[in-house]
């Protein structure tokens, strides 16, 4: 009885500190917002999507105050469902997602009945409408759970491997929002691929209306730009898509988590000092909360061997596709050197066709994609060796707690190379994976 009482009173102290921690880094990350909007100058990006823009402010300001109540009263004494009621409503939150999602679409789709019966179409839409406003409801019901139940199960993970302080205490506590991420409006230079501006948008933009913004970027500001979508956001609460499938969830959950924790270190405060810099921080990111994103699906009672295929990067588990983008990228980089821009762009929407053909349905291809995409460094848009630099960095740790606490200490590229020759890894490993053989 004692020691029960006891352990009560530790999850008490545990929960409260959650709490406070939550709120307070919430407020913190919310402040940093509003101080870094107060001056931030119009754009090109901006101006052309002012329509669009997603208020990030705004959905933080939002979305901390309900994760505050809701928390505020979690935390009250009651009949909270045990472990596997939370696992199964998880399981029904993200079952009554994809139903909504699915009648979501079929709604927008024009009616292709028949007219046999009059009023028949508007009727069917009427019902249809009905449906899917239960779904929402059902959704809104079960999602502060659904949430809860992620955040306390990669949270028994962080704990396993090592994350937490000597009291059980993990910060940044793990503080998730299941909702559709914004868009990212990205913008590069036509003479070469660079990043110049990356603006969020709305979510659910349609096709067209993401090609009259990328057009008017074109031949108003001579920009080359694409609207893309994320998976998830590391806002706080983070922000996670609930579209996909459990452990595409789990991982995207844990990559967030990553950019939180590595956002009071060196590296995580540095991602902006330079292009490499960046792509390390997120390569990290990528490598670490696919591992964490894994163990916590697994400890969910999920099944890694189960398509397999499917949760390989994606660099290695469609060559054709890496090979392709890869070859692209460099000639089309060389092109641009040597002032022929019309040519690369040329070239690029030829290789984007040829990619069609093969069943890979990119919206568009253009220094805008590389400029993005190709700053992450395990995927197959990718010229950099940082990937394979990162991948041997964190086969010589024993768990991934104590590679991160090495190469999260790292401020600047060059002491990223140090640490991997202490490693006894040669720094110019994966300089020239990127260059297709033949």
């Amino acid at each position: 009885m004692f020691r029960r009482s006891t352990q009560r009173a530790a999850e008490g102290g545990k929960a409260r500190f959650c709490l406070k921690g939550k709120v307070a880094l919430a407020v913190v990350c919310l402040l940093f917002l509003i101080v870094r909007l107060d001056n931030y100058p119009i754009t090109p990006a901006q101006r052309v999507a002012a329509g669009y823009l997603f208020s990030l402010v705004g959905w933080e300001a939002a979305n901390f105050f309900d994760k505050w109540f809701h928390l505020a009263v979690a935390a009250l004494p009651g009949d909270d469902p045990d472990r596997e009621e939370r696992l199964a409503i998880l399981d029904d939150y993200l079952q009554v997602t994809r139903r909504a999602g699915k009648e979501e679409a079929r709604l927008e789709r024009p009616y292709l009945g028949g007219t046999t019966a009059s009023g028949g179409a508007e009727r069917g839409q009427a019902l249809s409408s009905d449906y899917l406003e239960e779904l929402k409801d059902e959704k809104r019901r079960l999602k502060p759970v659904a949430e809860e139940t992620i955040e306390a199960e990669l949270s028994a993970v962080l704990l396993d491997e090592g994350f937490g302080s000597r009291f059980g205490i993990i910060f940044p506590p793990v503080d998730i929002a299941f909702q559709r991420p914004p868009t990212l409006l990205v913008v590069s230079r036509r003479d070469r691929i660079q990043l110049v501006d990356a603006v969020m948008l709305n979510p659910d933009i349609p096709g067209f209306e993401r090609g009259e913004i990328e057009q008017k970027l074109l031949e108003q500001h001579n920009l080359s730009a694409l609207v893309d979508n994320l998976a998830g956001l590391s806002t706080y609460p983070l922000l996670v898509s609930d579209l996909g499938q459990l452990r595409f969830i789990c991982r995207t959950a844990a990559h967030e988590w990553m950019h939180a924790y590595l956002f009071i270190r060196p590296l995580g405060q540095n991602f902006r000092a330079s292009e490499e810099m960046f792509t390390l921080n997120e390569t990290v990111a990528d490598i670490a909360g696919r591992e964490l994103g894994d163990k916590t699906f697994e400890r969910m009672g999920g099944d890694l061997e189960e398509s397999a295929l499917r949760y390989m990067p994606v660099a290695e588990a469609y060559p054709f596709f890496t090979q392709t983008l890869r070859e692209t990228r460099e000639r089309a980089g060389e092109l641009l050197d040597e002032g022929k821009v019309e040519e690369a762009e040329e070239y690029m929407k030829q290789q984007w066709w040829k990619l069609r053909l093969h069943g890979f349905g990119l919206r568009k291809l253009n220094q805008a994609f590389f400029a993005f995409r190709g700053r992450y460094a395990e995927g197959p848009a990718s010229i950099s060796p940082i990937g394979e630099q990162v991948r041997q960095a964190r086969a010589k740790y024993a768990n991934v707690e104590s590679f991160l606490d090495d190469v999260s200490g790292v401020s600047r590229y060059g002491e990223f190379l140090e640490l991997l020759e202490e490693l006894g890894i040669d720094p110019d490993v994966g300089a020239g994976e990127a260059t297709p053989a033949g």
